[in-house]
């Protein structure tokens, strides 16, 4: 793979505010994602947020240091991929399922929950078909699944 050399190979962290629902989740009030520093306060997202809002792998960020700590601003420029979060209903069927969404292209992390892992899905693969098998599994009752982010969909004026 060819780098673009006006990148750096150095990772951030880089700290996002969440907001909690009246039930208290997400269940933190911080999420901090790895970044690559592009230079003037930018930065491209390196790993699938877990509870994170409308970001994805891959977007370009703002993000300032306030008392010590990187602090995200706003999306500058999106990178097309969008993000699911999924929430399995049996521990034993998770391998399974994120090796059967890598078959259709998407990437996923794992959470400190056993049962729920972050779903990235590139740009060239085709979300609807992602979502056609999530909707399956979703309607026989094995996992349930949000939306976080959905590609340049997000911000229209960034398409």
């Amino acid at each position: 793979m060819v780098r673009d050399i006006t990148t750096s190979d150095t990772l951030v962290k880089v700290h996002f505010r969440l907001e909690q629902d009246e039930d208290g989740y997400p269940p933190y009030e911080w999420e901090s994602l790895w970044a690559r520093e592009l230079g003037a306060d930018l930065y491209e997202l390196d790993n699938i947020p877990f509870f994170a809002q409308l970001v994805s792998l891959g977007d370009h960020i703002r993000a300032t240091h306030r008392d010590g700590v990187l602090v995200f601003d706003e999306v500058v420029a999106t990178g097309g991929h969008s993000t699911v979060r999924v929430i399995a209903f049996n521990e034993e069927a998770v391998p399974c399922l994120r090796e059967q969404l890598e078959e259709l292209g998407c990437g996923s992390e794992m959470s400190h929950v056993p049962t729920l892992f972050a779903v990235d899905v590139p740009p060239d693969v085709d979300y609807a078909g992602v979502r056609r098998f999530l909707d399956d599994l979703a309607g026989q009752g094995r996992l349930e699944y949000e939306e976080s982010a959905l590609g340049p969909i997000r911000f229209p004026a960034m398409r």
